[in-house]
């Protein structure tokens, strides 16, 4: 299977150059032949909610793919109830990254982003991204809408898709400082988004419409934290990818009903899994979930889960009122814990190390990532001052060109056999 995986890939490679537009077309022929199959023939060494997973995160992707006239171009912390008010399907710069990465067809968009004057050190998801809107393979969206939050890369990388693309840009600045000073002043800019969105669209927002959708956030939430009452001493089968799907899930499709039915599912199967005798990790930031040595060390474990990754956590314990369904999503985005001081963050994580009585920490630097990979050594410091062990991993989330598998697997497996030592 990875044969065929990397002969499309290849097959990608030349046809990106050859025809830009009908390599987008296949791509988007693959997309939804891929889902098909998951539908038909789900993994069965996941769980049922993992298996909904894998779907609902396909569809996000191929919707933009079909109708690209009804996508929002959207960074991975916008709150996408906002675009789902409008009937627009968002498509998270992320997510469109690591599906491309899933297709094995990085290397064109990453050679032309760099031929474009991209540094290459620039973040591989942006850089993608790029290289895709570049050569024309990107879905053209209505509108870009994206946030601050989590990646300097931001600042640039929607602003020069707007220009490639021609459409236009809205952007939302989220302080640095957490306070409800910072809460009004991006409530402030989400009003003034409404307007824009209705005068660029040519759509009216439903404001019953966004209230119930904040509502049902509410509830998925609210759902998903329950989970963690059972992640401590239940073994539920798990894969790289399944944990990177539910930090998009989370947030992409955040508000809809699809969003809601997994957490359901989620809560579910972890109620009646059986009880787990694995070590457990947390992870931080996104993960590689290609890499072929973790997937061998992590997916479907019995003896080593990651149990939960801070993405999916970032927002878990905000304030939501569905009556003030703006100022939720402001409070959302201010006291994301990816926003702010690294601290945050980092406490962040130690209490979810002890709420779990998890094992250990393995933050995984992101090439390109300058805010994860500038906290690094403060992250190994502080969680490891309060007893919890941490591994500082280096690699690229989406692009093989930057990583090692040999030098992965043997400081994992030299991380992994610390942790066996110091529990025995």
């Amino acid at each position: 299977m990875s044969n065929i995986y990397e002969m499309f890939g290849d097959y990608m490679y030349k046809e990106t150059f050859r025809n830009p537009k009908r390599a987008q077309k296949i791509l988007c022929l693959a997309y939804e032949a891929f889902g098909l199959k998951s539908k038909v023939f789900p993994n069965k060494n996941l769980s049922k909610a993992n298996q909904y997973l894998a779907n609902l995160t396909m569809d996000a992707i191929v919707k933009p793919f079909s109708h690209p006239e009804n996508s929002v171009l959207t960074s991975i912390f916008f709150p996408s109830e906002i675009i789902h008010a409008f009937g627009l399907d968002p498509l998270c710069a992320e997510q469109f990254s690591a599906y491309i990465n899933g297709a094995k067809a990085t290397r064109a968009f990453r050679e032309i982003a760099e031929g474009a004057g991209i540094a290459e050190t620039y973040c591989s998801y942006h850089k993608i991204l790029m290289g895709a809107s570049e050569v024309g393979v990107l879905p053209k969206p209505t509108c870009i809408v994206n946030t601050s939050i989590i990646c300097d890369a931001n600042n640039l990388t929607f602003r020069q898709v707007a220009q490639d693309e021609k459409v236009p840009h809205y952007y939302v600045d989220v302080p640095f400082e957490k306070s409800e000073t910072s809460v009004q002043y991006v409530t402030k800019q989400l009003e003034e988004l409404i307007p824009w969105l209705e005068e660029k669209t040519g759509r009216t927002l439903d404001w019953n419409v966004l209230k119930q959708n904040v509502e049902r956030s509410k509830e998925t939430i609210d759902t998903i934290k329950k989970t963690y009452l059972y992640r401590k001493d239940r073994y539920l089968a798990n894969d790289l990818t399944s944990e990177l799907f539910q930090a998009l899930a989370i947030n992409t499709t955040l508000g809809t009903p699809g969003a809601l039915k997994f957490a359901k599912m989620l809560l579910a199967d972890y109620q009646n899994a059986p009880r787990s005798h694995a070590h457990k990790i947390v992870w931080m930031h996104t993960n590689p979930q290609w890499q072929q040595p973790l997937k061998d060390i992590f997916n479907y474990s019995q003896d080593w889960q990651i149990i939960a990754t801070d993405m999916c956590f970032a927002t878990l314990d905000i304030e939501i009122d569905p009556e003030k369904p703006l100022e939720s999503l402001a409070r959302r985005m201010v006291y994301n814990t990816y926003n702010g001081h690294a601290k945050d963050r980092i406490q962040a994580t130690a209490n979810m190390v002890k709420q779990l009585d998890a094992d250990g920490v393995i933050c995984f630097c992101h090439w390109g990532c300058k805010q994860t990979c500038g906290a690094s050594a403060m992250i190994k410091n502080e969680l490891e001052s309060q007893g919890i062990p941490t591994l500082i991993l280096n690699g690229d989330g989406v692009d093989p060109a930057n990583s090692s598998d040999g030098q992965i697997q043997t400081r994992v497996e030299a991380f992994l056999e610390m942790l066996e030592d110091h529990a025995a």
